[in-house]
């Protein structure tokens, strides 16, 4: 599975830099275990540009942090963004959680797309902040 992390935080990234990570990343087939490591990217070890953590060790979502750069994503958030395959869009349970809100959706140059769409490139899930910093949270390896 992979995804990318953005929101607002320490440095911003440079529009290369950002569509460079973004493109890097794998399509993914699944949100499920994307939800669950989502509230990661707030941990403390969680970097700019870096993996993102997740809760458990044998865990390794497909993820960047990026705090800041990302259209549409609110100040004080992140978002996890993916690369959601034709067979992840499909699925009713995504397609209710995209009109549910707190999801844009972008194309190849990270340019935000209204929700009817059907080229999606990326699909970005937006966390606000805990109130509490996240526990438990692991930092993959980086390559």
């Amino acid at each position: 599975m992979a995804l990318l992390v953005l929101g607002s935080g320490r440095a911003a990234a440079t529009a290369p830099e950002l569509l460079a990570a973004a493109q890097r990343l794998p399509p993914s087939g699944a949100l499920e275990a994307i939800d669950a490591a989502a509230e990661c990217a707030f941990a403390p070890n969680a970097r700019h540009l870096g993996p993102l953590p997740a809760r458990l060790v044998w865990s390794r979502p497909a993820a960047v942090v990026i705090f800041s750069g990302l259209d549409g994503v609110p100040e004080g958030e992140r978002a996890v963004l993916l690369r959601p395959t034709r067979e992840l869009l499909a699925r009713h349970a995504v397609r209710e959680r995209i009109q549910a809100g707190r999801v844009s959706l972008h194309d190849h140059d990270l340019k935000t797309l209204p929700e009817t769409t059907q080229e999606i490139a990326f699909m970005a899930l937006h966390i606000a902040r805990p109130e509490t910093p996240p526990e438990g949270c692991v930092a993959p390896l980086s390559n």
